[in-house]
């Protein structure tokens, strides 16, 4: 049994009963719907043609550019931008298959742009875009001093799930982010290296490569006070029956802030973090936090 069948097997046997189907072999165009939508949308988006907006992109359509930027509806028009990744014959496709959620990875050299194709009762709409143009920090990145304790997100977030799906995806990264032993693997998808990337560095190593750097991370900081993980600031997310797609902003500590762009869904009933991309807003001073005791939070001193 090949192991793209087993993912999908123990999808259909997880207690949501889910059909989720993971694809991630580049597809020909000539042979799938989603990207011959995609490069018509992409064509559409890089000359301006405002018909696109009605024709493929979601009601809720929203676009991160690679500064940053996060844009809804036709602002994007308005601002006159670009996809960063346009068509062409040396684009590299990426596709991954959730029921009613695709993602497709469109990449050009150093330039990564992710796409979030929903299904709609009218039929497939471009919900979401974030872009990446890969570069390593041009500043230095500091590592409080202090205990951090994560509050949010681990306790509190300014969001509210509203169905059963959405609360489901919530709870399980929210175990991810905790810091608990075992919680970020166990909410991880095992083929994450194919699917994460983020502004500094690019594609990420494999799950199982992260996981050893963690431990080691853990090893190296033996002694050192404890700082939590990058809260969150703004969330929304859209459950789409098969897996709910999140979108989020984070700062973090001693970094810049990032946009965070995910797909969550259910596999052998547990929720986990299918995609991610971590877009880094260009704009966003170097963010940390104070002190427990200069902050005069009773929740951070409660946790003491």
């Amino acid at each position: 049994m090949t192991r793209r069948l087993k993912i999908v097997l123990a999808a259909c046997l997880s207690a949501s009963c889910f059909a989720i189907a993971l694809s991630s072999l580049p597809i020909s165009a000539a042979d799938d719907e989603i990207i011959v939508l995609d490069k018509a949308a992409t064509s559409a988006l890089s000359n301006g043609d405002k018909a696109a907006q009605g024709k493929y992109l979601d009601s809720d359509f929203s676009w991160i550019d690679t500064k940053g930027v996060m844009r809804f509806g036709d602002d994007s028009f308005r601002a006159g931008i670009k996809p960063a990744v346009p068509v062409a014959d040396d684009v590299k496709y990426l596709e991954h298959k959730y029921g009613n959620v695709v993602w497709l990875q469109t990449n050009q050299g150093k330039r990564y742009s992710a796409h979030f194709w929903v299904k709609r009762p009218t039929g497939w709409k471009l919900l979401h875009i974030t872009e990446i143009d890969v570069h390593e920090r041009d500043f230095s990145t500091v590592r409080p001093n202090y205990e951090v304790p994560c509050i949010n997100p681990c306790k509190a977030v300014p969001y509210t799930a509203v169905t059963a799906n959405e609360k489901a995806a919530l709870d399980g990264w929210q175990e991810q982010e905790s810091g608990r032993d075992g919680m970020w693997a166990k909410h991880i998808a095992d083929n994450f290296d194919q699917r994460a990337a983020m502004t500094w560095g690019g594609p990420r190593a494999s799950k199982t490569e992260m996981v050893a750097m963690q431990a080691r991370a853990k090893q190296q900081n033996a002694g050192r006070p404890e700082v939590g993980t990058a809260p969150a600031l703004f969330i929304r997310s859209w459950d789409f029956g098969t897996a709910v797609v999140m979108i989020s902003c984070q700062p973090t500590y001693g970094d810049k802030a990032y946009w965070s762009s995910r797909v969550l869904a259910p596999l052998d009933g547990v929720w986990m973090m299918m995609e991610s991309y971590h877009n880094y807003i260009d704009a966003s001073p170097v963010m940390t936090a104070v002190p427990i005791e200069q902050s005069k939070d009773p929740r951070a001193a409660a946790m003491k």
